[in-house]
């Protein structure tokens, strides 16, 4: 019965509901609204602002054109540098002369032989090439080359000629022998047999008559100055001016005649000085005319006056002041 009641008041309600709305007209009678709408916007016509003058006409940079020459260039290959050309080491095809003894080694021009009782062959095949480069620094201070092969001997000093001879040359025969014993200083024996190679440069340059009556005081102080370095070396010293100075501080006289008193090599270094300042005061040329002026073995034998102007104590003197200067 309530549910019954529910229903009816559902109806009833949805009845007045439908009566409110008024009943609209079909589309083909549907007219505007009279509704008239207020004015919002005003437009007005403006004329546009009278052109005062024309417009400014801007020009922009033109490119020119210009030929530009470009200098040519021209590549050139770059040639690769030639090699630097090699001297050979100096060479005298042959043997040189026989000597006692075993022949161990052959440089370019030096036969090496060894005898008894001396350094071995050993030793003395392996120092044979170390003559050759002291011989080639002799060349390059005498500005010579030697011409001839030559023989040189190690033997031991009981063959020496007397008890204080080291070396000997005997140039016309193309020899030369260095006495040692086995125990000694093998470089020192060196420094000898470079001095008597020495010797044959001044037999080949100037010739075996000029060598044969040549002045003691130029033999052997110019074959001790082509030695050079390696005498020097023994001393510490660079220079012959500086080993003559060291001789002076040992209280030896610096004389030229009479020095051989004092023991061969103080002789052969004074006089190697002495050859030293005739080469830089009056040079070499003169130097070589002195040589060949030689009368025989007698110190200060050679004409010194013929040569220089002055005598032999002048040019002492002046070798003695000229040893007190710098080097």
């Amino acid at each position: 019965m309530a549910r019954l009641t529910t229903v009816v008041v559902t109806l009833a309600l949805l009845a007045s509901s439908v009566a409110g709305f008024a009943a609209q007209p079909p589309d083909a009678h549907f007219s505007e609204p009279q509704v008239h709408l207020s004015r919002v916007f005003h437009i007005e016509p403006v004329a546009p602002p009278p052109i005062r003058s024309a417009p400014q006409l801007i020009r922009f940079p033109v490119a020119t054109v210009r030929a530009i020459s470009i200098p040519e260039v021209t590549i050139v290959a770059e040639t690769p540098p030639a090699p630097e050309a090699t001297v050979p080491p100096p060479f005298i095809a042959g043997e040189g002369p026989w000597m006692r003894g075993t022949r161990v080694a052959q440089t370019g021009r030096v036969d090496v032989y060894v005898g008894m009782r001396t350094f071995t062959p050993e030793q003395v095949r392996a120092i044979a090439p170390r003559l050759e480069e002291l011989l080639r620094g002799n060349e390059e201070r005498f500005g010579f080359q030697l011409n001839r092969r030559v023989s040189l001997a190690f033997y031991r000093p009981a063959l020496a000629p007397s008890t204080d001879t080291r070396g000997i040359a005997y140039t016309e025969e193309g020899r030369a022998a260095v006495f040692y014993h086995p125990h000694e200083d093998i470089e020192r024996a060196l420094v000898v047999a470079s001095h008597e190679l020495a010797h044959h440069l001044q037999a080949q340059r100037y010739g075996d008559d000029a060598q044969k009556r040549a002045d003691i005081v130029l033999l052997e102080g110019l074959a001790t100055w082509i030695t050079g370095p390696p005498w020097l070396a023994r001393y510490d010293t660079s220079s012959w001016k500086q080993r003559a100075r060291q001789i002076r501080d040992m209280g030896i006289p610096l004389r030229l005649l009479g020095v051989q008193r004092y023991g061969d090599n103080i002789a052969y270094e004074v006089w190697a000085s002495f050859v030293d300042f005739l080469i830089e005061r009056y040079g070499m040329e003169k130097l070589h005319t002195l040589y060949e002026s030689g009368r025989g073995r007698e110190p200060g034998s050679a004409d010194y006056r013929g040569v220089y102007g002055i005598s032999l104590n002048e040019l002492a003197a002046e070798w003695r002041a000229w040893v007190e200067t710098k080097d």
